[in-house]
């Protein structure tokens, strides 16, 4: 049974919090599209009323917030249409937000899961220290 982790970052660099890991491809996706609409709500909020009916847009150029949300918000629906099990990845406003099959393995080190959970823990083969990989009963990672 694969992992399936989704999250966003800026391009080029590690996330900015830990990814949704989970064994359900419908919580992670789920999870993604929940970030992408709170982005597309948080981002509207900050621009003053204008108009906008030109691209680019007047007021903001290509920094334009309702533009912006409205991207964020395109991803999302485009997300939700996804068939199960379906990779995904955009960039949308300026970070990269994406929805990866991780297969069997550990996220951190590529360790192969068992078929029926995760073990414990296990060594990284880089450094020898132990990795630990807890999933909670409906399959999602726990830090």
């Amino acid at each position: 049974m694969p992992l399936f982790a989704a999250g966003h970052n800026d391009p080029g660099y590690l996330p900015d919090s830990p990814p949704t890991i989970t064994r359900d491809w419908q919580l992670a996706r789920d999870a993604l599209i929940e970030d992408l609409r709170y982005a597309a709500d948080a981002t509207q909020t900050w621009a003053d009323p204008h108009d906008c009916d030109d691209l680019p847009c007047p007021t903001y150029g290509e920094d334009c917030p309702d533009n912006l949300a409205a991207d964020l918000r395109s991803a999302a629906e485009e997300l939700q249409a996804l068939q199960p099990s379906t990779a995904w990845q955009a960039t949308v406003g300026r970070r990269a937000w994406w929805l990866d099959d991780l297969g069997d393995q550990c996220p951190e080190c590529g360790y192969p899961l068992a078929e029926g959970g995760s073990p414990q823990s296990h060594h990284r083969p880089g450094d020898g220290r132990a990795y630990l990989l807890r999933l909670d009963d409906d399959g999602t990672a726990m830090p």
